[in-house]
């Protein structure tokens, strides 16, 4: 019954002859002649596509968390005067992403996966899956979003730079001790991303031991919970809060468990920066959170001024100027 209506809710025609890509999960993905209208259900695919500068393209994006300081929104507002109406939920449902028409979906190959492929690809709909958990992915990532939006050459300039961030900062921090234990939360406190994904890459980068990579993460998610017990054996040195979390830093100052760790006692408790983006996604910003969280865990090791290169990024990637003021409220400093 739901495929039938789906197929009428689609109103597919044949596709004409086009073009393939491969996904990142190593699918050959067979796109229109002419791609219009893009749907993106990965929040990093989404940021993604504004930074090759197609916002016109975005017919409905996951963005995992959208900006709350009025400079970033404004600047969002600048690029996107449509964004929150294009604002999706991580999981829409098959029919409304069907009612947006849309040439290609942008997905996860973990929360989607190849279950909401097979069924949009039944109404004739492509999707292109993602998964750009290192930064080798987030940079494949942003040539396959470049490929499937005919942007290569943008996305190959904006590649070459962020591999330039990136090589300074493991130039620098190679080596580099002591390296402390780090708790990255993800949407609530006692959630600790777990295994090989995006935050614990670029924590072991930056010159920090992630807690949770050793953890299998829970099936469809990127994260694992822990009890009390396993909190003071791990004894973080420093906790990360991102900004889309439920958690905030105040949180752990409030709870007598977390309240006996060294980072709660010496108040190495941060929220994790974003302005368009949170800066932890794996997405363009996240080359951002590398440089912040080396200079946070070991400040002055890069040998980066980082309000210099925040500036030069968003000037870059998306074209906006940012002031110093600006980026000094960013940063807190």
């Amino acid at each position: 019954m739901i495929r039938r209506a789906l197929v009428v809710l689609a109103m597919v025609s044949v596709p004409l002859a086009g073009r393939s890509v491969v996904d990142q999960v190593g699918r050959e993905v067979q796109l229109p002649p002419v791609v219009s209208r893009v749907v993106s259900l990965h929040s990093g695919a989404s940021w993604m596509v504004y930074v090759l500068g197609d916002a016109d393209r975005l017919v409905g994006a996951y963005f995992a968390s959208l900006p709350t300081d009025p400079v970033a929104q404004g600047a969002l507002a600048g690029l996107d005067p449509n964004y929150r109406a294009k604002e999706l939920p991580v999981k829409p449902t098959v029919e409304a992403l069907v009612t947006l028409r849309p040439d290609v979906v942008l997905a996860s190959s973990v929360v989607h996966g190849e279950g909401l492929a097979s069924l949009l690809a039944e109404v004739g709909i492509p999707t292109v899956l993602y998964y750009p958990e290192t930064l080798d992915g987030v940079a494949e990532a942003l040539l396959l979003t470049g490929q499937v939006l005919g942007r290569d050459e943008r996305a190959h300039e904006l590649v070459r730079r962020f591999w330039g961030l990136v090589a300074t900062v493991a130039d620098a921090m190679g080596g580099r001790s002591p390296r402390p234990r780090v708790y990255f939360t993800a949407y609530t406190v006692p959630n600790v991303y777990a295994g090989d994904v995006i935050q614990n890459v670029i924590i072991e980068l930056a010159g920090g031991i992630p807690l949770g990579k050793a953890l299998a993460p829970r099936p469809g998610l990127f994260w694992q919970r822990v009890d009390g017990e396993q909190i003071l054996v791990w004894n973080p040195e420093v906790i990360l809060v991102p900004a889309y979390s439920r958690a905030r830093p105040a949180d752990f100052f409030a709870d007598p468990i977390w309240g006996a760790v060294t980072a709660v006692r010496t108040g190495r408790v941060h929220r994790f920066p974003e302005f368009l983006a949170p800066w932890d996604i794996p997405g363009p910003e996240v080359v951002l959170g590398l440089l912040w969280l080396a200079e946070t865990l070991h400040p002055g090791a890069t040998g980066l001024d980082l309000a210099a290169e925040v500036i030069r990024f968003y000037q870059d990637f998306y074209g906006i100027e940012l002031s110093p003021d600006a980026v000094a409220a960013l940063l807190g400093t």
